[in-house]
């Protein structure tokens, strides 16, 4: 059921209704009823996946339950955790890497090993992510002895079950125990779901189609000329951006209407003045589950510089593996790994040495415009289909090819303009609504949300009849409905 989508409007009209019917009075029926909302929301999908979802939890339920207990008698708890990891670890593997894994192993080997055909089930790198950390921190004494019913809410919580952002217990769980005297809740969670809704219907999905036919003539062997290169680059750059945002806007307005908050997962990441900063603004929540559960437990930069710089390879090498089972995301994961150790390298130089401040502004400028043309680079592997297909729109980039897909207009030219104009020069959604508190900070105390100031969003009719128009262009816009790019994660 995407967000995107006339049986969603009226399944979140349902839940929100009933949760806030039953909000002050039966906290216990009120927790059972959003459970329920929410397996109903997954079952749509397919219904028999939901025995998957529903087994995993309790499988590590059981797992968490039993390392709290044995930390607390200082009994060995490892076994618990491995199993844990190797049970989780085990389901994503075989259900999303298989086919990767045996058909690479016949290629490289030369035998032939049967094929599995998974179907992937939705939402299973970001459920299976959210108990790991579960996991681990029950092993380190980080849980609070959850009930089932709470812990079941908060790996298919509806709101964040499909595409995220990744949630920790800890910062979900005591907020479906809470009653918030909330007037102001629903209009700010349906303002938020517009902003998203439009940033979908209006911007992402109209770009999408000359960015897919950019990227499908490379995947087809069309050796691409400068034009469609950069456009195909630019266009999915964007594409990306604003389906990303849409998304994490439309998540967080949907829980915000329940009166519960969710973590920021998106801060206006082209705006950034490095790649460090890139991700501490881009898909937050992942960006901190690889510190926290991954890059940290390696050693993080506890070892050395080598070792440091090793780390961060390998997180953000599996970082990019996450995303999907094809070599092309693993390449787009090290290419980060690549970037931030040159970017933690190049700040280490530059440790200690003032700059002018009359050079202040003009590096900041080049910094970002830097940031921006790494990424958009390496959005290209990202996208492509095959590594042949990235090399065909890398080499359109300096003119290896000639082929012509998409013609360049003053309209295009008048549309990127305008897209660089939004992102680094206005508001995102964060700031539009921060003085109602939309969302959880960020995990990044150098990176904070702060207010627009008089852009800021308030509830007002001047506001409610600006949106509730955008609101309708956005619906009218439905009919070319395209699925959210991380849905297929």
């Amino acid at each position: 059921m995407p967000f995107n989508s006339y049986p969603y409007f009226v399944f979140l009209a349902v839940a929100v209704l009933g949760f806030r019917l039953l909000e002050k009075n039966a906290l216990t029926t009120r927790r059972v009823f959003l459970l329920l909302a929410s397996y109903a929301f997954y079952a749509w999908w397919r219904a028999d996946f939901l025995l998957l979802l529903a087994g995993s939890t309790l499988v590590n339920y059981a797992l968490g339950r039993e390392i709290e207990q044995r930390r607390r008698r200082l009994k060995d708890r490892r076994g618990f955790l491995i199993a844990g990891l190797v049970f989780n670890l085990g389901l994503i593997a075989a259900f999303k890497y298989g086919t990767l894994f045996v058909s690479t192993t016949n290629d490289v080997l030369g035998i032939g090993l049967p094929v599995p055909h998974w179907f992937l089930p939705l939402a299973i790198s970001f459920f299976t992510f959210e108990q790991i950390s579960y996991l681990v921190d029950a092993d380190a004494g980080k849980t609070a002895n959850y009930t089932l019913l709470d812990y079941a809410l908060f790996v298919a919580y509806f709101p964040h079950l499909i595409a995220g952002p990744i949630v920790r217990h800890g910062d979900l769980i005591p907020q479906f125990r809470q009653t918030r005297a909330a007037n102001d809740d629903l209009a700010t969670g349906i303002t938020l779901f517009t902003i998203g809704l439009a940033k979908k219907s209006l911007i992402a999905d109209n770009l999408a189609p000359f960015a897919d036919a950019i990227f499908n003539a490379a995947g087809r062997g069309q050796a691409l000329g400068p034009t469609d290169g950069w456009l195909g680059t630019l266009f999915f750059a964007f594409q990306i951006y604003f389906d990303f945002s849409a998304y994490s806007d439309m998540a967080l307005g949907s829980s915000v209407m329940l009166g519960i908050r969710l973590p920021v997962n998106f801060h206006s990441p082209y705006k950034a003045a490095s790649i460090i900063e890139f991700w501490r603004r881009w898909h937050i929540s992942l960006s901190a589950f690889l510190r926290d559960y991954l890059y940290i437990p390696l050693g993080g930069n506890r070892h050395g510089r080598g070792r440091r710089y090793l780390n961060l390879f390998i997180a953000m090498l599996l970082g990019g593996l996450w995303h999907g089972a094809n070599w092309t995301f693993m390449l787009w994961g090290g290419l980060h790994g690549f970037y931030l150790s040159v970017n933690h390298a190049f700040r280490r130089v530059l440790r200690g040495r003032d700059v002018p401040r009359a050079w202040a502004l003009p590096l900041h400028v080049a910094s970002v415009a830097l940031t921006f043309a790494a990424t958009s680079l390496a959005w290209i592997v990202f996208r492509a289909p095959t590594l042949a297909a990235a090399r065909n729109v890398a080499g359109g980039l300096v003119g290896l090819g000639n082929s012509h897909v998409v013609s360049f207009s003053p309209l295009a030219a008048v549309a990127l303009l305008l897209l660089l104009v939004v992102v680094w020069f206005m508001p995102n959604s964060m700031e539009l609504m921060w003085r109602y508190r939309p969302a959880l900070p960020s995990p990044y105390p150098d990176q904070p949300v702060e207010p627009a100031g008089r852009l800021s969003w308030a509830p007002t009719p001047l506001n409610a009849a600006a949106y509730g128009l955008v609101c309708i262009l956005s619906v009218l816009a439905l009919s070319n409905l395209k699925p959210f790019i991380y849905f297929q994660f």
